[in-house]
C-alpha cells in the first residue's frame, strides 16, 4: 500500500480566487505509470487551481506549473520497469545513436541491473544490435560508475558474448551518447516532463532530484488538514 499527502499551501480567500502558495506532495511506495517509486517528494511554486476541485478535495491545474521533484527508486522495482513496454521503448529511444558509418539501435530484450554501492551500476542481459546491415543477439555484461551528472560515466568493465564481437567504433558511439545524455538529460512522460539535475547511486537504490514541469497533478489523492 502506498502513503500518500499532498498539503496545498493557501488560505481560504485565496483557494476561493483559484490560487494557492504552492503544493507539497509526499508519497511512499507509489506507482506512476506502473513504475514504483519508493519515495517522492515535490514542491510546486505558485500555482493557479480549480477551486472548486479543491472543496471536494481534489487538485486540478489551471496552468502548467514547475516543481522540484526527489525520488528514491529501489534496484527490485527499476528491474520490474525495465520489463515495461513504456521503459523499453524509452530505452530503444535513447540507445539509438549515429556511428561512422550508419545509424544503430539497441533493443533490450532482458536486462538485469544491480547497485552494489560505492556509485556503482553493474547491468547484465541481453540486447539485439541493429547496425542497419544486420540484427545481431548479443549477451553481454557492464560495470559503471556514475559519480554525478557533471562527470563523465565510467566503463569499468564490460564483456560480450559473440564471436565477432562489437565493432569500436560502434562501443565509442554509444559511450558518446550516453555521456549526451548524462549532460541533458531530458525525459517526458503524460502530463510531466522533467530534468535531471542531481542523481545518486546508492547501494540497493537510486536517488534522483529534477526540475518538472507538470501539466496535471494526480486527482482523487487525499489532502492534508
Amino acid at each position: 500500500m502506498s502513503e500518500l499527502n499532498i498539503d496545498v499551501q493557501t488560505d481560504l480567500l485565496q483557494a476561493i480566487q483559484g490560487h494557492a502558495d504552492g503544493v507539497s506532495f509526499e508519497a511512499k511506495g507509489l506507482k506512476l505509470q506502473d513504475i514504483r517509486l519508493s519515495e517522492i517528494k515535490l514542491q510546486t511554486d505558485d500555482i493557479d487551481i480549480n477551486p472548486f476541485k479543491v472543496l471536494f478535495g481534489q487538485i486540478e491545474l489551471e496552468h502548467p506549473i514547475n516543481a522540484e521533484t526527489r525520488m528514491v527508486i529501489k534496484e527490485a522495482d527499476i528491474n520490474q520497469a525495465l520489463k515495461l513496454d513504456l521503459v523499453r521503448n524509452l530505452l530503444e529511444k535513447f540507445l539509438t545513436f549515429n556511428a561512422e558509418t550508419s545509424i544503430v539501435s539497441m533493443y533490450p530484450q532482458n536486462l538485469q541491473l544491480r547497485l552494489p554501492g560505492d556509485n556503482k551500476i553493474e547491468i547484465e542481459g541481453e540486447i539485439v544490435l541493429d547496425s542497419g546491415l544486420e540484427n545481431k543477439p548479443l549477451k553481454l555484461k557492464a560495470d559503471l560508475r556514475l559519480v554525478s551528472l557533471e562527470k563523465p560515466i565510467i566503463l569499468d568493465a564490460f564483456q560480450c558474448n559473440t564471436p565477432d564481437g562489437i565493432d569500436l567504433e560502434v562501443m565509442n558511439a554509444l559511450i558518446d551518447k550516453i555521456n549526451k545524455l548524462r549532460k541533458s538529460p531530458d525525459f517526458e512522460f503524460k502530463d510531466a516532463a522533467l530534468r535531471l539535475t542531481y542523481a545518486e547511486v546508492q547501494q540497493g537504490s537510486i536517488m534522483l532530484q529534477a526540475q518538472t514541469n507538470l501539466q496535471q497533478i494526480p486527482d482523487n489523492i487525499p489532502i492534508k488538514s
